[in-house]
Formats: structure tokens, sequence, C-alpha cells
């Protein structure tokens, strides 16, 4: 198995940098160096002083997908600790300012409505307001570098769309980072600490590195890849498994009947569906019964997470009337994560399935192209 030097094992390389420095350190549960050491624990005797800012799910992981993030003391460091999922999804410019330098180590999926993405975005927007350097301790796009999805449309731009990007992108945080910079035109001054032994080939557990959830409901690398498309039934009424041991892997209703479903849906390179029933403890249908499918992926490589999960919800469509999209804002939250309403056309039939599935392949391969130039890795 390969070796992967990244995150929090990078600090070494800026310890100089750090040193006598006011730091401010963009951090979460996952910033841990291979010997289970956190950043904020390193950086804590090197610098002059110390703050943190963190995203969704807080600094210890513990806070569900939408919680409110709240600011405090840490009592590991004392560092003062500013949420990024709170009040405000961007950093204090009056904090930002008074740093020499920040450091962002944060463990990232490479999909464009995990949050970490749009949280990163305003870490190099503040710093080119401010002129504070960004140094990002990269670490791997733990599905690989492939690309997918249709890409970000203008006007739906949000907390889970920051970019027109497609939805998995496949970008490390370093190159998101360079991206946003360049790409963009956002500016900043990005630095980026590269990895040593990843290949944008790799899968995370081929990097030798142990898998810490990068949020409550990502327990393993097997839910990050299904979530690359089951998030969009966040956007519905059935349970996409929150409330379960198996978030995202098994989706269902009440209503819902498996064997309607299932044969109807066919081949899914790669997976095969399996009825489940199963009880969510929290979430949608909190106590009920609800049957559904379990997606079981045999063969990762050939497994395409997003398509799978719209020849799903098509299915569903043509089969349960029960079947609805949730709402946000007066708009289907469906487009906002899907960053178009094409994906909803789709599933509702008014456009082609296959066409718009070609047409998506087409705009990911497009935007790949684009972006090589902020790409680190081969």
């Amino acid at each position: 198995m390969s070796s992967t030097r990244a995150g929090a094992d990078l600090y070494p390389i800026i310890r100089g940098e750090a040193r006598g420095a006011r730091l401010g350190l963009v951090a979460n549960h996952t910033s841990f160096d291979s010997r289970m050491r956190h950043l904020a624990s390193l950086a804590a005797g090197d610098a002059a002083s110390l703050v943190i800012f963190t995203p969704e799910h807080g600094l210890y992981g513990d806070a569900q997908a939408g919680e409110p993030v709240e600011g405090g003391r840490d009592p590991e460091t004392g560092a003062e600790v500013y949420s990024l999922y709170g009040e405000s999804r961007e950093p204090p410019l009056d904090v930002f300012s008074g740093l020499d330098l920040v450091v962002y180590s944060i463990q990232d999926l490479g999909l464009r409505w995990y949050t970490y993405a749009a949280t990163l975005k305003s870490v190099v927007k503040a710093s080119a307001k401010t002129g504070v350097p960004v140094y990002v301790l990269d670490t791997p796009a733990p599905l690989t570098g492939r690309v997918e999805g249709p890409v970000l449309e203008e006007g739906y731009e949000s907390f889970v769309g920051p970019a027109p990007l497609p939805a998995r992108y496949g970008l490390t945080p370093g190159e998101l980072a360079l991206y946003y910079g360049s790409v963009l035109g956002l500016g900043g001054e990005v630095h980026v600490v590269e990895m040593e032994g990843w290949r944008r080939w790799m899968w995370f557990d081929e990097t030798g590195r142990p898998w810490i959830p990068p949020s409550p409901a990502i327990p393993s690398l097997e839910n990050a890849l299904v979530y690359a498309g089951t998030c969009l039934f966040e956007a519905t009424n059935l349970s996409e498994g929150r409330g379960t041991y198996s978030p995202f892997l098994q989706l269902g209703a009440p209503w819902l009947d498996p064997r309607a479903v299932i044969p109807r849906v066919g081949a899914l390179g790669g997976a095969l569906l399996r009825p489940v029933r199963f009880r969510p403890l929290w979430g949608k249908y909190r106590g009920e019964a609800v049957r559904g499918v379990y997606i079981h992926v045999l063969d990762r490589d050939s497994y395409s997470p997003f398509e799978a999960a719209v020849r799903l919800l098509r299915v569903v469509w043509e089969t349960h009337g029960e079947a609805e999209w949730l709402t946000r804002g007066g708009r289907p939250l469906i487009d906002r994560l899907a960053g178009t309403d094409r994906v909803r056309a789709a599933v509702e039939g008014s456009l082609d399935l296959e066409e718009e599935l070609a047409r998506w392949r087409a705009e990911a391969e497009e935007w790949l192209r684009g972006a090589r130039e902020v790409m680190i890795y081969g």
C-alpha cells in the first residue's frame, strides 16, 4: 500500500513561518497528523497567538448536518474559535486582518455540495481582501480525481454550490484554492503545501492513511462514494438513510415498493440494488418502518454515483405518485444541490434522461480541460 504524507503531517514544512506568528487555523476534527496529534496542538506551542476558524460540523465534528456551530474558547489550546457555519459563514475580517498567516487543513470529499468547499472559498476571499497569506496543507481527493455531473449554472450559486464546478470535481483542497484564486479570479495569496505520494487515480484507502469521518453521516469511504449521487435524495420526501447505520447507502419511504423499483432501474454499472427495510432513529420518517433499496457497490472504478442516483430517482418518479421535491427559499432544493434545474426536469420526464446524462458527461470533461492549469498531481 502507498503511503501519502498529507494534512497536518505537512505542518513541519511551514513551522518556521508559524513560530512567533499571529496564526490562524482553519481546522476541524479531521486535522490530525499520522500520530493522531491535532494541528491546533502542534501549532499552539509555536505561535505567538492562535485563533481557529471551523466549518460545518464544528471543531470536534459533533454537530449534525445544517446545525449551527457556535464559537467560543477551545478548552484544549485556549484558542478563540470562530464559527464559519453560524450567524456568519465568512471569516470576520477584523480578526483575519490581524493575523500573519492562516493555515487550512481539512479533509474534504471533492464534492460541490459538501460545504467545506464553500468555506475554503470564503477563506480565499478573506485573503484577497486582507492580504493575509493562506497555506493549504493539502489532503487527498478521496474519491480519486474523477469528475462527474453537471457544472453549476449561473444563478444557482449557494453555500452548497459555491462555484461553477461539476458535482464531483475531483480536486484536492489545495487545487481548489488555486482554482478559486486564479481561474475564478478571486485573487488572494494562496500557498499549497503539496502532498507526497498521492496520485489522481488513488482512492483514499490506497493512501495508507486512516479514515476520519469528515462529517457524522459519512462514516466510511463507501458512504462517501455513494453520497456523491444519493445526496440528491435529501431534496426529496424519501429518506436518504440519515438516522440509520447506513446513511446514503439505503434510501426509501413507507410508501415505496422496492419490487416495483428495482427491476425498472436495471443495471447500474458497478453496483446492485437490494430491497431493504429500516427504521430511522432521527430525520425523515423517524421511528417509522421504511421500505427501500440498498446500494451495494461491487466495482467502484466503474460505478458512476451521480448517474446511478439520477436513474434511481427517475424510476421512483415514474412508479410512485407520492414522490415529491422539498423546497427551500421557495425553490426546489434539488436545483440548489444539482446546480441546475435540468436534473429535476430529467427526473420528471420533461427532458430526455439519456440526452442529459450525455450532456453532463461532456460538461464535466470540458470543465476538466479548463481546470488542468491548477492541477498539481499527476
